[in-house]
């Protein structure tokens, strides 16, 4: 710890304890004992360990550290994984309540920290601190939208806590990635949130939408939100080819165009941005493993290569098959974004079977099992092209794909190059978020 904190029980009031400046505290799961002390009988799973000892029969210990600024870890003692965080924290039980077999016996790091230091967390976080000032505004603005939006549905509340620090929230790796320029974009749109129809947005954002973002309907199950609508993030005056490829009621094979060229939007990386990642790729194994070498910056545009082997792996817990034999799109929303997906192949019976991935989650994670490792599809708007040996066997499929994300709302470099070309970041909001209003809360 940089300075002196005070360790007290959320749970078991009059449980105190004092800690040094310097010394390290370790917070442990056990079987939950008892502990009598000052007339009173104290009982929890949790034990801290400090410098002076150990210390048991903690239910929920609430950290507060003077000067509100600590480093924590949830990796053992290694400082490698440290970072640091305002405000205090508070340990309980982890509760995951979508996952909880994963995460019995864990604890959970509660940051309590304010909603405008927690977005200088996050902001510098989702987009880079460097971006055009207008476009880290808009950031802001949409990040404590979604913020407030996610806290008042009570999203986590089941888990304890008001949001996550990963992508199903927001990212959030305490003060970590703090920039002056990020920091600025969130004091001076303090307390500024959307709305729609008095109730504020749930602003969700993207990193690139590939030039046409989605509805929330079109990626998500539920009544789709009328603000999260499907917009061109183009111009048809400063980007004619893609205004000449997209149009309404596009066909597969518009739908390959589109996805096959890297057409100008202001989704668009520049060949600056194309020159850096070729460097990137070529000094680090990590970057060439997540980027192949069609792939364009942020998946403007991107190419994947799946073998017939690993689309019958896919799906052996759908539709068990010796061999997969096709990848058809069933149905496609009008933003290019695929709403079911069915593979077909031949099961051991040596019958036709049939596996049918719908939405963007279970798309994407296809091939990985998990949404958001460097083996998920980049977005769930992409063309498959079938691959065949010389005796016009199917060996595998091309993918053809654009944009990185959901595509919902806001495209992050969008809104950069949209600040870049002189809008603010009202005007940005305004294009991404159909019918909102801003408005400043306590």
């Amino acid at each position: 710890m940089p300075a002196a904190a005070t360790i007290t029980d959320a749970l078991q009031p009059g449980r105190i304890l004092s800690i040094k400046a310097g010394d390290t505290i370790i917070f442990a799961h056990e079987a939950e004992v008892a502990f009598a002390g000052n007339g009173q009988t104290f009982r929890g799973p949790i034990q801290i360990r400090t410098a002076i000892g150990t210390f048991r029969a903690w239910r929920a210990p609430r950290l507060s550290v003077a000067g509100g600024m600590a480093r924590a870890t949830s990796n053992g003692e290694n400082p490698r994984w440290g970072r640091p965080y305002r405000g205090g924290f508070e340990i309980t039980e982890q509760g995951f309540s979508f996952e909880p077999a994963k995460h019995a016996g864990a604890l959970a790091l509660i940051n309590l920290v304010s909603l405008e230091d927690y977005l200088k967390g996050v902001v510098p976080w989702e987009m880079d601190p460097t971006a055009p000032f207008e476009a880290l505004k808009s950031q802001a603005i949409c990040a404590r939208s979604e913020t407030l939006s996610k806290i008042n549905s009570g999203r986590h509340k089941a888990d304890g806590y008001d949001i996550c620090d990963y992508d199903h929230c927001q990212g959030y790796p305490g003060t970590e990635n703090e920039k002056a320029a990020s920091s600025r974009a969130v004091e001076t749109t303090r307390g500024i949130v959307m709305k729609y129809k008095d109730q504020i947005a749930d602003a969700v954002y993207g990193t690139n939408s590939g030039g046409v973002t989605a509805g929330s309907g079109d990626v998500w199950r539920g009544t789709p939100e009328p603000y999260l609508q499907s917009v061109f993030d183009f111009s048809p005056k400063l980007h004619p080819a893609m205004a000449k490829i997209v149009k309404p009621n596009m066909n597969e094979n518009d739908w390959l165009h589109y996805c096959s060229q890297s057409l100008p939007s202001f989704g668009q990386p520049s060949s600056a941005e194309i020159a850096a990642l070729a460097e990137r790729r070529r000094k680090s194994a990590r970057t060439a493993a997540l980027f192949g070498p069609e792939d364009l910056p942020e998946f403007y545009r991107w190419t994947r290569t799946v073998p017939v082997s690993d689309l019958a792996k896919a799906v052996s817990t759908k539709a068990p098959m010796q061999e997969a034999t096709d990848l058809r799109v069933l149905e496609r929303a009008s933003s290019g974004h695929i709403k079911r997906l069915q593979v077909r192949g031949i099961g051991a019976d040596g019958k036709e079977v049939a596996a049918t991935f719908e939405g963007d989650s279970q798309i994407r994670a296809m091939f990985s099992g998990r949404l958001g490792s460097t083996t998920a599809l980049p977005s769930s708007t992409f063309v498959p092209m079938p691959q065949r040996d010389k005796a016009g066997k199917t060996i595998g499929f091309v993918l053809k794909g654009a944009g990185w994300g959901h595509g919902v709302g806001m495209c992050q470099r969008g809104a950069q190059n949209r600040a870049n070309g002189g809008q603010g970041a009202r005007q940005i909001l305004n294009h991404y978020y159909s019918g909102v209003q801003l408005a400043r809360v306590n």
